[in-house]
């Protein structure tokens, strides 16, 4: 996009969409950076055996690419002051998730102009897989 003109941006507008098909490749990737090697991740028969279909995704990988939809948006991970988000439901193997957000708020305070974000994330069925996020970004 470019440098972000401030005063273009009105509250309701909507940033570029994240659209990330998983696989279980990513999982393990994600598994190996995190050190967080729990079955549910990263082994598909006991995902099945504990009910779960298979394997989940970590949530905080699909946070990290909430993140990712921002500051692609903003070019500079910098800009990305805050982010919170609630794991919703689980995302898995061969799920396309379509990441969003739009501007729900905008002020300028001393030494910057902040943007304030909800955001979110569903699969291909329409499945809420993060809600009730929140995004601050700083511009210049």
């Amino acid at each position: 996009m470019g440098e972000i003109d401030f005063g273009s941006i009105d509250v309701g507008y909507e940033i570029p969409k994240l659209e990330v098909t998983l696989d279980q490749m990513m999982q393990w990737m994600y598994a190996g950076a995190s050190l967080d090697f729990n079955p549910i991740h990263v082994d598909k028969e006991f995902g099945e055996k504990v009910g779960l279909g298979g394997t989940i995704a970590h949530g905080l990988s699909n946070m990290a690419r909430m993140g990712k939809c921002i500051t692609d948006w903003v070019e500079d991970p910098g800009a990305l002051k805050k982010l919170k988000v609630r794991f919703s439901s689980p995302a898995r193997p061969g799920d396309t998730v379509t990441f969003w957000g739009k501007v729900k708020e905008k002020k300028e305070e001393e030494g910057g102009k902040i943007l304030v974000l909800e955001v979110g994330a569903f699969n291909q069925e329409g499945a809420q897989i993060l809600t009730n996020g929140e995004a601050v970004v700083e511009i210049e």
